[in-house]
This record gives structure tokens, C-alpha cells and sequence, in this order.
């Protein structure tokens, strides 16, 4: 009874292993086996199919090569003028506060200046003094001239004269009517007046001279107390500080009745910024460098207007290299169009992007399209209602848009995972 039992149990387990065995021949035991191996493994991956893609066309537009990186809004070199005073003395009046906007020529602040005022009353009296000088001199030295000329004149008549007289007492002398004796004192009366027109003649020149010399004397004497009046007006206008440029005060460092003393440095009353005077000192990273050149468009933002675009030229590119963190950059500048420029500010943040050039008409696909596998790189295309790995070979990225060098033809339908637009439209959301 115990040998049957042994057998039964044995033909029972033999029976359920040849039916196991017949089973999983039959594929009868691979829903067992599957569901065996999702509890022990989790379920396998499913395979994609064409339902999970999007499928747009390869289009054509224009890619455009860019750089990124940061910046700062800067003043260009005269925008910030600090004024100060260029004499010592009180304060004795401040016309302006933080904030103010002032045009070029409009009075900052007056120092003290009643000693100056009297400086320029005397040098004034004098320079007065010695233009009635010369005016003096001009008009007394024509008429010592005239009257000069006026006494040749009359030796020239007594000369004359005198000439005839003698050629009368040569007649009568002649005939024996004038004695030799008078004839003498004609010609020596004659030779004298001679001799005195000649120091007529000569004293005219000295007059004439003279004059020259004393209105020259004179009119030195007017240009130096005139020169002296100019300095003394000149100190006395550096009591009345102005601004030489339209701007903003921003800071100011002094006050009425503080008394200020000018020495090598000029004390700084206040400080002035053109904010229409801006630009930006851009960070571009070392590996970037030699694609900037100058000219080339750039946009950025500033963190207060993020939504917001201005627009800016490359105007410099420093060529020293400035090291922070171990980090090599290189300085580039760009000049800000006029545009919305009143709303920035110095000092502002900015996030930069530089074209550094355009291809045009070339064929694009969006990046979301692209697989990469180790080195090589697909997109998915639809054969015969059929998911295939195309390869391409890419080009330049400009954002989403990535250009596509060879593999694909212009309005060819690449696919674009279902979920990754999910993605993106969850992202737009407010």
C-alpha cells in the first residue's frame, strides 16, 4: 500500500512537469512568464509608436550665430563730472540737492567773493587811469607835430626871403650902391636860417618819433592793467561755480557756511552724471572672444525690464583680459541705441547676446527633434506608417532652431515627441 502511494504521487508529478513542459512549447505559459517578471522586475519599456510623435516638415529661414553673456550698464568717459571750487572761501549759497537735473551753465553754488569785488573795482581805476593816459598822449603829441611843422614853415618863408635879399644886395653891390660889408651879413643871415630849418627838420623827426614811442608805452601800460583786470575777473567768476554739461546731480558733498580750501585738488561740491551718456561693458568669455568683432548687433535686458529688449553695437573690444575666479574674460563694449535708453541706469546687470553671424535660407529643424546616440545624431521619421532613425549632420543653433547640414530634404516630416510639447506648453503657462 505504501509502494502505491509513492507511485501515484510520482506518475502526479511526472503528469504536471510533462504538462508544464507542453505548455510553455505552445507559448501557452508566456503570459505567466511575463506577468512573473513585471512583479519581479517592473514593466519592460514600451516602444514608441507614431501615435507619440508630432510630425512637422524641415523649413527654411534664417540661423543666426550668437554669444551670451553678462554685462554691465556703464557711464562713457565724460558722462560723470565731479565740480568743484578753484578758490578757497565760505560757501556762501548751495542752489542744489540729489536729483536735481541741471543744464550746462546753470550756477551750482556761490562762494564768498566781497575781497575780489574790490579787486576788481582797483584794477579797473587803474586800467581807466591809464587809458586817459594814452588817450593823452594821442592827442597832445599831433599838436606838438603841428606846431613843429608850423615853425619850419616860417623859416622856410624867412629862408626865402632872406635868398632874396642877398641876390638884390649882389646887384647893387655890383654897381657899387651896397658896400661888401652888407652884402656878408645877407649871406651869413641866410646860412643861419639854413642851418635852423635843418634843426627843424630834425626836432619834426623827434616829435614824430616821440610820439610813436610814448603811445606805444602808453597802449603796453593799458594792455597790462586790462590783462590784470582779466585775472582778478577770472578769480573773481571761479566764485560762481557752474556746470559745463546737462545732467543729474547725484551726489553732493558739501553745504552753505562750510568754508572750503582750494589747494592742489579742487574740493569736490558736487557730482553730475549725463544718464544720456551709457553704455555697456560686456564679459565675453575667452572661448568666445574671437568670434566678436566690431560692429556686430547685439540685444540684452536688464533684470528691472525683463521683457524688455534694447539694442546695442560693438564699439570696442579690450585687449587686456580681466581674471576673476580663475575665470579668463575679455571686456567688450557696446554703444546703446538711443532708444529706451532713458530708462537704464549705471551699474544695472544685463544679459547679453552678441550676432556674430547669419546664415540665411538654410534648412531648420526645432532642437526638440534631434536623438543623439554616442557621437552619431538621428531624427525620427515615419516610413510606411513606421517609426525610422534618420542621421543628419547639424549645423549652427540660433534658440530652438538647429540647421540641418545634410540628410534631410526641404518639407520632410521629422517628429516631435508628444511629451515634449506637453513640456513646453505647461512651461508658457502663466
Amino acid at each position: 500500500m505504501k509502494i502505491s502511494e509513492k507511485l501515484r504521487s510520482f506518475l502526479l508529478w511526472g503528469i504536471l512537469a510533462a504538462g508544464l513542459v507542453w505548455a510553455w512549447q505552445a507559448g501557452k505559459m508566456d503570459p505567466v512568464i511575463k506577468t512573473g517578471r513585471e512583479i519581479v522586475f517592473g514593466k519592460p519599456p514600451q516602444k514608441p509608436t507614431v501615435k507619440d510623435f508630432k510630425f512637422q516638415p524641415v523649413t527654411r529661414q534664417d540661423i543666426h550665430q550668437k554669444v551670451l553673456a553678462t554685462g554691465t550698464v556703464t557711464l562713457k568717459t565724460g558722462a560723470e563730472v565731479k565740480i568743484g571750487a578753484r578758490i578757497s572761501g565760505q560757501v556762501k549759497s548751495l542752489l542744489v540737492k540729489i536729483g536735481d537735473f541741471i543744464r550746462a551753465g546753470e550756477i551750482v553754488a556761490i562762494i564768498e567773493h566781497e575781497d575780489l569785488l574790490s579787486r576788481v573795482a582797483r584794477f579797473q581805476a587803474d586800467l581807466d587811469a591809464e587809458k586817459a593816459r594814452l588817450l593823452k598822449v594821442l592827442a597832445e603829441g599831433p599838436l606838438e607835430i603841428n606846431k613843429a611843422v608850423a615853425e619850419r614853415e616860417e623859416l622856410l618863408v624867412q629862408i626865402s626871403l632872406a635868398q632874396k635879399m642877398l641876390e638884390r644886395n649882389q646887384e647893387l653891390n655890383q654897381k657899387g650902391f651896397v658896400s661888401t660889408t652888407i652884402l656878408d651879413e645877407a649871406e651869413e643871415k641866410l646860412q643861419v636860417l639854413k642851418a635852423r630849418i635843418n634843426l627843424a627838420n630834425e626836432e619834426l623827426k623827434l616829435k614824430h618819433s616821440q610820439l610813436q614811442n610814448d603811445s606805444r608805452l602808453a597802449q603796453a601800460m593799458v594792455d597790462k592793467a586790462e590783462a590784470n583786470l582779466n585775472v582778478e575777473e577770472i578769480q573773481l567768476s571761479y566764485a560762481t561755480i557752474t556746470v559745463p554739461i546737462d545732467g543729474i546731480i547725484a551726489f553732493v558733498s558739501t553745504q552753505e557756511g562750510e568754508t572750503v580750501v582750494a589747494s592742489l585738488n579742487a574740493p569736490t561740491f558736487v557730482t553730475l552724471i549725463d544718464l544720456r551718456k551709457l553704455e555697456v561693458t560686456v564679459f565675453v568669455d575667452e572661448t568666445d572672444i574671437g568670434r566678436i568683432e566690431v560692429g556686430q548687433n547685439a540685444k540684452f535686458t536688464v533684470d528691472t525690464y525683463a521683457n524688455k529688449f534694447f539694442n546695442g553695437k560693438v564699439r570696442e573690444i579690450h585687449p587686456k583680459a580681466v581674471i576673476k575666479d580663475n575665470v579668463v574674460n575679455y571686456e567688450v563694449i557696446l554703444d546703446i541705441k538711443k532708444k529706451k535708453v532713458a530708462k537704464l541706469r549705471p551699474e544695472m546687470t544685463t544679459n547679453v547676446v552678441i550676432t556674430t553671424g547669419t546664415r540665411k535660407n538654410v534648412l531648420t529643424l526645432p532642437k526638440g527633434a534631434v536623438k543623439r546616440e554616442g557621437k552619431k545624431t538621428f531624427v525620427v521619421m515615419q516610413v510606411n506608417g513606421e517609426l525610422e532613425d534618420k542621421p543628419v549632420e547639424l549645423g549652427w543653433r540660433d534658440s530652438g532652431q538647429i540647421e540641418v547640414v545634410s540628410g534631410l530634404n526641404e518639407g520632410a516630416l521629422i517628429g516631435i515627441p508628444n511629451k515634449l510639447l506637453k513640456k513646453r506648453r505647461k512651461g508658457r503657462r502663466p
